[in-house]
C-alpha cells in the first residue's frame, strides 16, 4: 500500500483505486473493464498485487502519450530476467525474452543498476521499446485500446492461457491488442519491483544474474 499512498497524482486528473480481489480472472477482470468503459475515465492502469512502484511511475508512463505502455518489470522467479518478449524470427508461437539489449541498455547507464523500483530522471529518449508482449503487472491502457479490441475479443479482454492448468493472461491480451492495431511499448526508464516475499526483484538482480551466468562452474568464461 505504500506505493499507492505515495503515488503522485496526474496534473490534469486523479487516480481512482479499485481492488479486484482474488478470483476468476476471466470474470472479475473483464467485468471491471466493462464498468470502466461505461465511465468517462480515459486511462486504465493494470497493477498487480505483487508490484511496488515509485511515486513518479504513473506520470512517467503518461508522459509518453502512448495508448498502450508498460513499466519494465523483471521476473520474480529465478532467473530475474526482463519480462519483455518478441517473436522469434516472426513466429508468433515462439517468443524469446529480450535479455541482450536490456543488458546493454543498463550497462550504458551503470548508475541506474539499482535495487527496488525507480524512475530514471531525466527521461532518456531511447527508453521506449516496442514489444510483442510484456507483463500486465504495471500497464497503462487508454480506453481507445479496449474499445477497439472489443470486436476481436467479445468482451474477454483478459483470459488466461489455460484456465485449468494456469498460465498468464498477458500474452493473449497483447496479442489481441496488436491484432486491433496497437503496438505495445515498455518504458525501460520506469522500473517497478516484482515482489518475492517482501523483496522486489529489479535491474540490479538482473545484472547480477547475467554477470554470473557468463561463467561456468570452473570460473572460465
Amino acid at each position: 500500500m505504500d506505493s499507492w499512498l505515495n503515488v503522485i497524482q496526474p496534473k490534469d486528473g486523479k487516480i481512482t483505486l479499485k481492488h479486484t480481489g482474488p478470483g476468476n480472472v476471466k470474470y472479475i477482470w473483464n467485468e471491471f473493464v466493462k464498468e470502466f468503459l461505461k465511465s468517462k475515465d480515459d486511462w486504465l492502469l493494470s497493477c498487480h498485487h505483487d508490484v511496488v512502484f515509485s511515486p513518479e511511475a504513473v506520470n512517467r508512463l503518461l508522459s509518453w502519450e502512448n495508448p498502450l505502455i508498460s513499466a519494465l518489470i523483471f521476473m520474480r522467479q529465478s532467473p530475474p530476467v526482463p519480462h519483455i518478449w518478441n517473436s522469434y524470427e516472426g513466429q508468433e508461437e515462439r517468443m524469446i525474452q529480450r535479455i541482450n539489449d536490456t543488458r546493454e541498455w543498463f550497462y550504458a547507464r551503470p548508475e541506474w543498476i539499482k535495487f527496488g523500483p525507480f524512475v530514471i530522471d531525466p527521461r532518456p529518449d531511447d527508453a521506449l521499446v516496442p514489444v510483442d508482449f510484456t507483463s500486465t503487472s504495471f500497464t497503462l491502457i487508454h480506453r481507445t485500446v479496449l474499445e477497439t479490441m472489443r470486436p476481436y475479443v467479445a468482451d474477454l479482454w483478459f483470459e488466461m492461457d489455460d484456465e485449468l492448468k494456469g498460465g498468464g493472461e498477458d500474452r493473449r491480451f497483447f496479442q489481441n491488442a496488436r491484432m486491433a492495431g496497437f503496438i505495445p511499448y515498455v518504458d525501460r526508464s520506469c522500473v517497478v519491483g516484482h515482489l518475492v516475499g517482501d523483496v522486489p526483484t529489479s535491474a540490479a538482480d538482473f545484472i547480477a544474474w547475467d554477470s554470473a551466468s557468463v561463467f561456468n562452474n570452473t570460473g572460465e568464461q
